[in-house]
């Protein structure tokens, strides 16, 4: 399934260069120079992660607050989980859908992907320079 909607959205979005890794059944998409979606095959679908950037360490605490509340019955985050890597220092965002869709959810999915990672980028680019 992953594989057909990716190369649908390589087309679709005239992309020239493969969006697949060295791994099979792993894609990574650049949202911008620094900033790349994961896009995994699991057994029942497929789970999207990317690291968004450093943990600010001014206003820390009102940051991670806002991540919190952030994903809180998913307000905030578009259904997508915030987190920090295993030594707490790089802002991450994740979401698993374990289930079939079409290719246009796909889509929507991925965009609200995007979307909210960005959002969370200047979020935590405002807190690192506040």
């Amino acid at each position: 399934m992953l594989d057909s909607y990716m190369q649908k959205l390589v087309k679709e979005m005239e992309i020239e260069e493969s969006l697949a890794s060295d791994v099979p059944g792993v894609y990574q998409f650049p949202i911008d120079e620094e900033t790349t979606i994961l896009i995994s095959e699991i057994p029942r679908g497929f789970e999207l992660t990317c690291s968004l950037s450093a943990c600010p360490e001014k206003k820390q605490e009102e940051f991670l607050t806002s991540a919190l509340f952030a994903n809180l019955f998913s307000q905030g985050t578009e259904g997508c989980i915030l987190g920090l890597d295993a030594e707490g220092e790089i802002v991450t965002l994740s979401r698993v859908i374990d289930y079939e869709i079409d290719y246009q959810e796909f889509r929507d999915l991925l965009e609200d992907f995007v979307n909210t990672a960005a959002q969370w980028k200047e979020e935590a680019a405002y807190y690192a320079n506040a």
